[in-house]
């Protein structure tokens, strides 16, 4: 998986000339900048600012607007193409922490203290968990606030409310990610909630075996209680207290192969692959937008010419192709992801 929230900031890894007709000479430094030293306008003479602009449904859209269009349109090529890279089946597990039923028959009392579940999500910049949703067992319709912290953080990093239905488990969607790289380091993370203002019970698992937990490659997940705590802040850690409880809650949890952390920290390395990607995109749009006249005619034409080359038409010059030079490229960056095993031979 990739946290494209994570990688959006990689604006700047290659930038576009500024146009030499003063009329169309409306880039802003973002957009020229390029810290690679590539430019898209290089792979074809048609990605001109002025060619984009007559491709929009709006062509004279405003210059702070065609500049975040423009911005935006490199975001979307960046994407493209990681997800290009990265095709392969991410997925390493998928499991619901209790998977036996329960009964609606014994009541944990309410008293002041944060409960939930400590969460240690392994130490490798190759994996991100994700609690895909959380499942709330009350004997009462209340109104639950649900809080994820991070030791490292002291407000919350996510919460959400919960309205459950009484003697029932009540499904709340998440997705929220637990990263272990770039954003956040190291640590463990807290979900749960506070009792002191509940007029509802939550039900503890203790039908035959509905108590017990599944296990998960990726993470070690521990029900706790912080007793006296009332803050939606976070607790100090070394008062957690490891418990048996279930607290009337349940998750459903993925984790997945993560390529973010690699992303961010080679991102050198995709710089000739965003230049022909972020071509190949505009170079689609070019050839495909609905304007239409003679001039925009063979514009057009020129484009799938310059998109898809020419390798078999002895009536004109041969050309390799943006698409071709992007998949080869592709492949070489595949390399770098999964690099051959190097044997080593001693006499």
């Amino acid at each position: 998986m990739i946290r494209v929230e994570e990688i959006n900031n990689l604006n700047g890894l290659v930038g576009f000339r500024d146009s030499l007709i003063s009329e169309y000479a409306i880039l802003d430094a973002d957009n020229k900048a390029s810290s690679s030293g590539l430019f898209v306008n290089d792979i074809s003479g048609l990605i001109t600012t002025k060619n984009i602009k007559n491709t929009l449904e709006n062509p004279n859209l405003e210059d702070e607007a065609f500049n975040n269009y423009l911005r935006g349109r490199v975001n979307s090529s960046f994407i493209n193409l990681m997800k290009a890279i990265y095709s392969d089946e991410d997925m390493i597990e998928n499991k619901t922490l209790f998977q036996y039923e329960s009964d609606f028959t014994k009541l944990l009392e309410n008293s002041t203290d944060f409960v939930g579940y400590e969460i240690d999500v392994a130490k490798t910049k190759n994996v991100n968990v994700v609690l895909n949703k959380i499942m709330l067992t009350f004997d009462s319709v209340e109104d639950i606030k649900v809080l994820l912290f991070h030791s490292s953080m002291d407000a919350p990093l996510k919460f959400d409310t919960v309205s459950t239905v009484a003697k029932s488990d009540t499904h709340k969607v998440l997705n929220w990610n637990l990263p272990n790289a770039n954003s956040i380091a190291g640590g463990k993370f807290y979900i749960g909630y506070l009792r002191s203002s509940l007029t509802g019970k939550a039900y503890n698992r203790e039908y035959e075996s509905s108590s017990v937990q599944s296990s998960f490659n990726c993470l070690g997940i521990t029900p706790i209680q912080v007793e006296g705590w009332d803050n939606e802040t976070l607790f100090d850690v070394n008062n957690v207290e490891y418990c048996s409880e279930s607290w009337g809650l349940n998750s459903d949890i993925s984790s997945y192969k993560d390529y973010t952390s690699i992303i961010v920290n080679n991102k050198d390395r995709y710089a000739r692959g965003l230049q022909l990607q972020t071509a190949a995109d505009l170079l689609n749009l070019i050839a495909t937008n609905s304007n239409s006249n003679e001039t925009e005619r063979r514009i057009k034409i020129q484009a799938l010419y310059d998109l898809n080359g020419n390798r078999s038409n002895p009536e004109i010059p041969y050309s390799v192709g943006v698409l071709n030079q992007l998949k080869n490229e592709i492949k070489e960056l595949k390399k770098f992801i999964n690099p051959p095993i190097m044997q080593i031979n001693t006499l």
